[in-house]
Order: C-alpha cells, then structure tokens, then sequence
C-alpha cells in the first residue's frame, strides 16, 4: 500500500530512499522509458481531453511500482508537491531532496541529486540532451496555485462535459489549467526548462506535480461520491469509460479509466485523508414498483442494485421526462460493461433488454446532458419465464457455439449422475473463460478458469458431487467474439475420448465437414514412434489447421493455410511419442465446406 505525504514533510531517511530508486531507476534505463512514454502518447489523447487524469493516475503509478520494486518497500509513495506551501524556498527543493533552480544563464540545475553530471535527461528520440534545467518563475508564470484557487475548483462538477475537449465546463479542464484558475498547467511553466515539452517527466518533479493533481482528483471524488467519470461514451476512441488509454501497457491493473477510478483499489493512501462516504446503491427488485429517483446535482450518476438467483430475460427501464442515460455492468464485476443505452425507452428515456445470467448487477443512470439536473423513474421487469439451457451430456461429442456479440456469456447446464472427477473444458481458437455453479444453485460459484486447457481454452478438472451444475462461458475479452466448443467428461476418459475423433497414422483419410460459419473440428492424434510426420486437409474447401501440444508450456506447435495441394493446409514436422491434437477451421470464419484429412509417417 503506497502512503503518498507532502514531499516537503518527508524525513531524512525518506528521502535518501526515494533519491536512491530514482537514480536505481535511470541506471538501468526504466527511467527514461517513462519519459519516452509520455512524450510519445498522443498530446490530444492525454492531455485537453477526459483521461488526462485517469492516464496520469495509471503512469504515476506504474512508477512507483517500479520504485517499490528496486528499493524493496512495499509502502514507498511518491510524495506530492502541495503548491501551496511548494515554492523555492520550501524543504523539497534542499539538496537531499529535489535540489533547486536552475543556472540564470544556462538553467541547468547545479545543486541536488539531480544535478548537473549526476542526472542526464533524453529527448524523444531517447538520446541524451544534456543536464536536467530549471527556471523557477521565469517561464511565464511567476507564482504556484493558492490554497484559495485549489478551493474553487475542487467545488466544480460534473467531470466534463461535451464536447469532451480542452475547455469543456467541468472539473477536469479547470484542474489541468485550461479554464479557471489553472492548476496543473501553472505547476509545470513555473518550473520552467526540462518541465515544459512533452518529455517533462524528465524532472522527478513531475511524478510528485502529479501526484498533487491526482491528490485533488481524489479529494473531489471524496467530496462528490457521486459524480462519476464522464464521458460513458460519445467521445473519441481512448477517452470513454471503458475505453483502453492511449500508450498504457498492460498490467496487474487495467488500462481503462474504469479501471483507476479509486484510489483505494489500486492501493494508494494519501496523508490526511478522509475515509469516503459510502457509495448507497439502491436495490432494483424484479417486477416491482417503480423507483422515484432523480439527479439534483449535474453530472450525478445514481447507482442501483439488481440481483437475479437464476437466468433471467430482463428489461430496465427509466420513466419520466428527463433525458436519462443507462449503463449495465456486471455480473459480480462493478467494471465489466455489459451495454449501455440513451434513448431506448419512451421519450428520452432509457431501456436496456437483456438476457442476464444468475448474479449481482449494477445499474448506473445518470442525465445525457451532464450539466442538468431533472427527476426520473426506474423500473426492472422479467419479459419471459426462466429460459432453458442447452445441455451437456458427459461424455458426448464437443458442442459447437460461438460468442457472438460483444460482452455475450453463454450458460450451459449438465448433470452430474454419480460423484466422481469431471473435466470442463472449450476447444478452439477462442480465448475462453469459463466458471461453473452448483450443485443445485446458478449463483453459487464453484471455480473459475482462464488459460489451463489447450492454448487460450479454459478447462477445469473438479471433484464434483451428484446434482445439478451450470457452466458460463465468455471471450476473456469483453469486447471480442469468436467459436468455440464445450465439453463434459469424466476424468477417467483422455480428452476427447470417445468425443473427439482419432486419427490414425497412416490410415485413408476421415471425410468431415465444416457445417457450421466459425465452427473448428478436433482430431486426437496419438504418436507411438518419433518421426516426421504429415498432418493435411484434401479437397476443395480453403481450411486453416493448427498442430497442438497440450502437454507442452507452449501447446501450439505449428499453423498453416495453403501449404497443400489448392487451398489446403499440410504440416509437416518432427514429432516424438505422445498425445497431439489437429484443429481445422474454414479460413473464412463465415464459411462452410467438405474435407477430408489424414496423418501420414514419412
């Protein structure tokens, strides 16, 4: 847990820690990679824009990461430059800490850790350009922001507004200096020199500039709980809710601003604080009356709770005359999206109809216009009884399905006549994730599973007790689609087996059939003897065929389309005595055709 204090309050002891992970940092080049970071992301994508302050959220944090990494403290924050009581006479800039103003002449800083010949700074090129410099004043802002101008922008609301731009009224343009007072902005001109293009993390102040920028973002979502992060949607790619941020790397937290909105989750405690007040989400029963809601303060985003023991087809739906916005996220999961809607309803209301699995929703309904205010009604009805589920047979032959709309699950259900070990598991080119419920129960979740089967597919093996289980599967993405099989066996039978056909060295080729669009085929091939071997499709269909290991870390070993005679697929490749497994797929995704395929022994 990273506990960020006022840089100017930090012991001696801190600040030589933070000093020596700075400069361990830039030795061994990771430094630079942030400067490199920033200056090459779009301007007009994390800057002037919405995510300008959940991006800087994410990067500061990225460094402190790093910086916990190398100085071995788990605790160690970056600390903020409090502006107001931050000029040059303030203890940040002594020499164990930041050092100070640059030279009159040439700005390089000649004082400090950071001083000229113990701190280099890069250009975006990456290559070195010189001493870090500084002109404190004399850039064209010559005071730091006031406790009063810090004041006045914290009591502003919504976070932004159309058109999702440098000016836009809201939070947001007055925190980073666009309109108002001019916070952020001020802080960098004010320091002059290295600060002020887009390398400007060059300067280790930079990290603790932001970190007083993000402080008063937090502080403002403490003092509004509910006002949220705007917009949902509408803006540019990389500037909505559940957009990916521009040039942010995958990590152990997402990339989207969903993902950084609270400072607590991502484990940042900032001195002084106070504990927020809890968020109420009010519960959203089925078919009952109509809730009396409203927005009284523009940008407000009400928060509901819907909780469903069991599949259901439901429709929520706001009433009234306000022009309302709605966003369904779920289930179990407050940042998953599921989908949105403005004008479904009546009027300008919003309706969402949807088929949602077994488990706890949150429903967010906030005003299109994020500056008005107005009162609305909400409601949530069943539209159709309980549906039935496609079942699994243990044992039976895969079943073909795909995701095929964004955010889609898939809910299967199969019974389990004796207790034993059953293995759950997808097969195909899907990156697959899968959970399963039970015994009797669609909400009481038993395991969950990304990666352990073939490739991306999703495979749990359970010791499972006679009753009733339900399995959900998704994209891992919630964004993408694709085909895939699913099947249920007991852990007595090799995958597969008797489900998957085999195909046999050497034998005549197997006559098969791509009959369904996006659908892949899988044979089980067993090799007794090392050898090269030919795995090849026959006919007049254009198929992809993929070789798998799935005892190997690395399961794919090998792919090809046209490597055959016309537009089949032949792989030939040395393999030694195992269990291997051959997945055909039409190279079109949309269509369907005859094969036929064999395994053949050089």
């Amino acid at each position: 847990m990273a506990i960020r204090k006022d840089a100017n309050l930090l012991s001696s002891a801190e600040r030589a820690e933070l000093v020596g992970a700075l400069h361990e940092l830039k030795r061994t080049g990771i430094y630079d990679q942030f400067v490199l970071r920033h200056s090459s992301a779009p301007m007009s994508s994390i800057h002037s824009a919405p995510a300008f302050l959940p991006w800087h959220r994410r990067f500061v944090w990225d460094l402190e990461q790093e910086l916990q990494r190398v100085s071995g403290n788990s605790n160690l924050g970056i600390p903020y430059w409090n502006w107001p009581s931050g000029n040059q006479a303030a203890s940040m800039w002594n020499d164990d800490l930041l050092g100070g103003d640059g030279d009159a002449f040439s700005l390089a800083v000649t004082t400090g850790p950071f001083r000229e010949g113990e701190w280099t700074v890069v250009n975006s090129s990456g290559a070195n350009a010189g001493p870090l410099t500084r002109a404190f004043g004399r850039s064209g802002e010559d005071t730091l922001p006031t406790q009063a101008d810090i004041d006045e922008v914290l009591a502003v609301t919504p976070y932004d507004s159309r058109p999702w731009r440098r000016s836009a009224p809201g939070f947001r343009a007055q925190m980073e200096g666009w309109v108002g007072p001019n916070l952020h902005n001020r802080g960098h001109v004010w320091v002059g020199g290295s600060m002020l293009p887009m390398t400007s993390p060059n300067d280790p102040v930079f990290f603790m500039h932001h970190c007083m920028v993000d402080k008063l973002w937090h502080d403002w979502q403490q003092r509004f709980p509910n006002q949220g992060y705007l917009p949902v949607n509408g803006a540019s790619f990389g500037q909505n809710l559940t957009d990916p941020m521009a040039a942010t790397p995958d990590g152990s937290i997402g990339s989207r601003p969903i993902d950084v909105l609270s400072s607590a989750d991502i484990g940042i405690i900032y001195d002084g604080a106070i504990p927020p007040p809890p968020v109420t989400e009010v519960v959203l029963g089925l078919d009952a009356t109509p809730i009396d809601s409203g927005i009284s303060i523009p940008g407000e985003i009400d928060r509901f709770q819907l909780s469903l023991n069991r599949q259901e087809t439901v429709r929520i739906e706001t009433l009234g005359d306000s022009d309302t916005f709605m966003t369904l996220l779920g289930p179990d999961d407050g940042t998953r999206e599921i989908t949105n809607n403005d004008d479904g309803g009546e009027g300008f209301n919003a309706r969402i109809t949807q088929t949602l699995s077994a488990g706890r929703y949150l429903v967010e309904v906030r005003l299109y216009d994020p500056t008005r205010t107005g009162g609305y009604r909400i409601q949530a009805n069943r539209i159709v009884s309980a549906p039935t589920f496609p079942t699994l047979n243990i044992g039976a032959v895969p079943l073909a399905a795909s995701i095929g709309a964004q955010r889609e699950s898939d809910v299967y259900r199969f019974v389990v006549p004796s207790a034993g070990g059953y293995t759950i598991e997808t097969f195909g080119d899907t990156d697959m994730y899968l959970n399963v419920f039970g015994p009797d129960s669609q909400t009481t979740q038993i395991a969950e599973d990304d990666d352990s089967g073939n490739a991306t597919n999703a495979r749990l093996q359970l010791d499972l007790q006679p009753g009733t289980y339900f399995a959900r599967v998704r994209h891992y993405s919630p964004t993408r689609t694709g085909a895939y099989q699913i099947q249920v066996r007991a852990n007595d039978s090799a995958p597969g087996t008797p489900a998957i056909p085999v195909l046999t060295v050497n034998a005549p080729a197997v006559e098969a059939e791509i009959s369904t669009p996006g659908e892949s085929d899988l044979y089980r091939i067993n090799i007794t003897a090392a050898g090269r071997y030919t795995v090849e499709t026959l006919g007049n269909t254009d198929l992809f065929l993929t070789l798998l290991d799935p005892s190997s870390d690395s399961p794919q070993l090998s792919t090809d389309d046209d490597s055959g005679a016309g537009l089949n697929p032949r792989i030939t490749i040395e393999l030694q005595p195992g269990v291997y497994f051959a997945s055909v797929r039409h190279y079109s995704p949309a269509s369907r055709g005859t094969y036929r395929i064999h395994v053949t022994r050089s």
